[in-house]
């Protein structure tokens, strides 16, 4: 090996070891502003290049997160049912363009396809309120898969739309993909994906609960913020269920899966590799789905056009890379992996409190490029609200002067800002609530929103000048506005 081979190799080291503490230093800094609790992985050309963990599994016991904690993945399990479909279809098992009642005879919709199923475009009803009244009836049982159809026959739920003329995020789109691949096999969903994905990418850490309220030795524990402008996570047993349907469940195929980060860069690796799936089904599942009038099945989130395939979700990135991604979240929970098929690069996180993993891999992704990027920061209208809370008027009005001057030090977005005026609205807080959209409105003056917004809160608390001032300048940022219009007429 000449001398030139050798120094190049040296500085190659160098730069990954650079690259590696950079990493580091990156999640830290998130981890002391409470921006991430969880597991880190991150990987190149299918190899691990850095693993860590920051935070506690269990913050009460101080246990610390290690490589072998559990997560529940939440919606990261999509991928896999996606892929036990496809399975099946590489097999001769099915066809994806085949109607979902030849498998599921008494699914009382003909016209809806396995297809539209794993791409989101069925046109399905959500099951969010869908057992409430079978939850009256009978308050013990736990509803699961084989409870849906009985229910959508029993309601005569009509569909949302025709399949293929719309895209709509829908767990009961794998509930039924689920249960499809039960009727196919004649085996239990958790069986055939630990014997058919688990197994064959050495997934040892994984597995589909029986039941998910019941946790392993190794599984952490979950934290949320308990409303808009705390600051103090709390674990999620101690706060109710927001839907009933949450706590009388135990569905299966859009998420249930517990795994590690370790385990979901195996996942990764296998599949990319073809080892559990062929190319052609592989590729077939990155393609963006396409809708009856020709367009992309896509939407909007963060600045960014989200296209949606077979149970994994594509953009762009701004060096015209493609990017594969599915995230989840549950309460206390968030999860992504994340993969740059461009670069051959793969970023894994599992945060235990809900931190903002979307915005945080694309960061990730820009590091280990060496390319510029944002340190993902703390929400203005979080620290904002609780200064409020706590009676602190006056710093709280400071804090948004000093955010004014030096916009990059905090996290502000007008969803924030609006949620945070409304919960405090509902909690009667209405001082508070008119501080915040008051301060909303400095931050965010060419908002129409945040003016509508405004003006509600001014109505309900009894100020009407006030309040037909901020839907008058609501109108005039936006005159589309129709509800502002509307409320206008009544109140002149």
């Amino acid at each position: 090996m000449n001398k030139q081979i050798v120094l190049i190799l040296v500085a190659f080291i160098l730069s990954c070891k650079v690259s590696g503490q950079e990493i580091n230093d990156f999640f830290s800094a998130l981890a002391k502003n409470n921006l991430f609790n969880g597991s880190v992985l991150i990987a190149k050309s299918g190899e691990n290049t850095f693993s860590n963990s920051y935070g506690y599994s269990n913050i009460e016991k101080k246990e610390k997160i290690n490589e072998k904690s559990q997560f529940p993945i939440a919606s990261i399990s999509k991928t896999f049912t996606a892929v036990a479909i496809l399975q099946l279809k590489q097999k001769g098992k099915l066809n994806i363009d085949d109607p979902v009642q030849k498998y599921l005879l008494n699914f009382p919709y003909p016209n809806v396809s396995i297809k539209h199923l794993i791409s989101n475009t069925s046109g399905l009803t959500q099951y969010y309120r869908l057992f409430d009244n079978a939850i009256k009836e009978k308050p013990e049982k736990i509803f699961s898969n084989e409870d849906i159809i009985p229910a959508l026959i029993e309601n005569k739920v009509p569909l949302s739309f025709a399949p293929g003329d719309k895209w709509e995020y829908n767990n009961v789109n794998f509930c039924l993909a689920a249960l499809i691949v039960e009727r196919i096999t004649g085996i239990d969903f958790r069986d055939y994906l630990a014997q058919n994905i688990f197994g064959p990418a050495k997934m040892k850490d994984s597995f589909l609960p029986k039941n998910r309220k019941l946790k392993e030795q190794n599984q952490v524990e979950l934290y949320t913020y308990p409303n808009f402008y705390s600051t103090n996570v709390v674990n999620v047993q101690t706060l109710k269920e927001t839907l009933l349907i949450d706590e009388k469940s135990n569905f299966y195929g859009p998420g249930g899966i517990v795994s590690t980060a370790v385990d979901l860069q195996k996942y990764q690796k296998a599949l990319f590799s073809y080892q559990i799936l062929n190319k052609k089904e592989l590729e077939e599942a990155l393609t963006p789905s396409k809708l009856n009038d020709g367009k992309i099945a896509s939407y909007r989130f963060e600045d960014k056009e989200i296209a949606y395939g077979l149970g994994w979700q594509i953009y762009t990135n701004d060096s015209n890379e493609k990017i594969v991604f599915h995230d989840g979240l549950n309460t206390g929970l968030t999860s992504i992996l994340m993969h740059n098929i461009t670069r051959n690069q793969t970023v894994v996180l599992l945060s235990n409190t809900a931190s903002p993993v979307f915005v945080t891999a694309n960061e990730v992704l820009k590091l280990i490029d060496n390319k510029p990027y944002k340190m993902p920061l703390q929400s203005l209208s979080r620290v904002y609200g609780s200064l409020l809370e706590s009676g602190n008027k006056e710093k709280a009005n400071q804090l948004i002067e000093e955010y004014l001057k030096k916009p990059d030090s905090y996290e502000a977005t007008e969803r924030d800002f609006n949620r945070l005026g409304y919960q405090f609205l509902r909690l009667q807080k209405t001082d508070n609530s008119l501080q915040t959209f008051a301060a909303a409105a400095l931050i965010f003056p060419n908002s129409s929103n945040i003016y509508d917004s405004y003006g509600e809160a001014l109505l309900q608390s009894g100020k009407k000048e006030d309040a037909i001032k901020m839907y008058q300048k609501s109108v005039e940022l936006n005159p589309d506005n129709e509800n502002g219009k509307k409320v206008l007429k009544e109140l002149l």
